[in-house]
């Protein structure tokens, strides 16, 4: 269960995330190989990924967060309570340490300084999905639906699965896909309706 701390900071990284992707599904609890984040926001093209580190958590998992995560090559951002401004370890390259305040986030941290956040910084251009992580998201049936079209069969193992998708689609392709299973798929954590696939 959320301390009351944590789920502060959550209640405001969902009112950020929604105020910026508006067309969303947002999840809770959302695992990246292994790895939890504490939300995700996903659009017909993006991932966007949040981790979040209130005054009562530690950081001590949020190097191997962040790693798989920005693995993954979408957005994603530490959303920090004040008392680790001064303790964020490097983040990575698409990672956006934002600080929390009274009513939200207006600061990011960059290489151990602050800068206003503008809209620059949520634009895709800074995205490189890799195809094959993102497969890695997908579970066995929601990769077999991409690629049956292109003969897959069920006997295929994972592995097999993604080399189908991979040889078959374009990378832009894969990552609509992926997005699209995702916005799908039913969650067990409290999370927004699923969106059904277009027929």
């Amino acid at each position: 269960m959320a301390s009351e701390a944590e789920a502060r900071i959550r209640d405001k990284a969902e009112i950020f995330l929604r105020r910026h992707w508006p067309d969303a599904r947002i999840v809770h609890e959302f695992e990246v190989g292994g790895a939890r984040l504490d939300l995700a926001a996903i659009t017909e093209d993006r991932l966007i990924l949040v981790e979040i580190k209130s005054e009562k958590d530690t950081l001590s998992r949020l190097d191997n967060q962040v790693r798989r995560s920005d693995f993954i090559g979408g957005l994603t951002f530490v959303m920090i309570a004040e008392r680790w401004i001064d303790q964020m370890p490097p983040l990575g390259y698409r990672t956006i340490g934002l600080v929390e305040d009274g009513d939200g986030f207006s600061q990011f941290i960059g290489r151990g300084r602050r800068f206003a956040l503008t809209p620059h910084h949520l634009c895709p251009t800074k995205d490189r999905y890799n195809s094959r992580a993102l497969m890695g998201l997908l579970l066995k049936p929601e990769l077999y639906a991409m690629g049956k079209p292109h003969g897959a069969k069920t006997k295929h193992d994972v592995s097999e699965l993604q080399h189908i998708v991979h040889e078959n689609l374009t990378g832009r392709e894969i990552r609509r896909g992926v997005m699209a299973a995702l916005r799908a798929r039913h969650f067990g954590w409290a999370c927004d309706a699923p969106i059904k696939l277009a027929a």
